[in-house]
């Protein structure tokens, strides 16, 4: 069980199951909701997420067609995001797991949308790298 939650501690969720996929988006969008040079995604079953507590402290921002993103009304931290065209699915910010573990993902971790990624952030080239996600 991983355990996370936002800045201030009004939002707590638990993840039941290892992550199927793990994102590093550098996309324009990405690098400005998080304010870094690119934002870390986790995938899980829908229901494998729960939220423990603050289900009242989220508000939901529909960032793109068919995204929607959660964050915390206090602190701002993003929670997680929902996407229309994997509706079993939910995807979240494994930096604010608990404990620094893995979220999972195995041979599945990846670059995403790395032809917008800043020019001075460079690669090591050890993960898979895609232009589009």
């Amino acid at each position: 069980m991983m355990r996370g939650g936002c800045l201030c501690g009004a939002v707590r969720f638990e993840v039941s199951e290892p992550a199927s996929d793990l994102y590093h988006c550098h996309c324009s969008m990405c690098r400005k909701i998080h304010g870094t040079a690119f934002a870390t995604y986790a995938v899980v079953a829908r229901l494998a997420m729960t939220l423990t507590k603050g289900e009242d402290m989220l508000s939901r921002y529909d960032s793109s067609p068919g995204v929607t993103r959660s964050f915390c009304r206090r602190c701002g931290c993003q929670i997680a995001i929902d996407v229309a065209y994997q509706p079993d699915d939910r995807w979240f910010m494994p930096g604010i797991l608990d404990d620094p573990v893995h979220p999972g993902a195995g041979n599945r971790e990846r670059h995403i949308f790395v032809a917008s990624k800043l020019p001075w952030l460079h690669l090591d080239g050890v993960l898979p790298q895609s232009e589009e996600a």
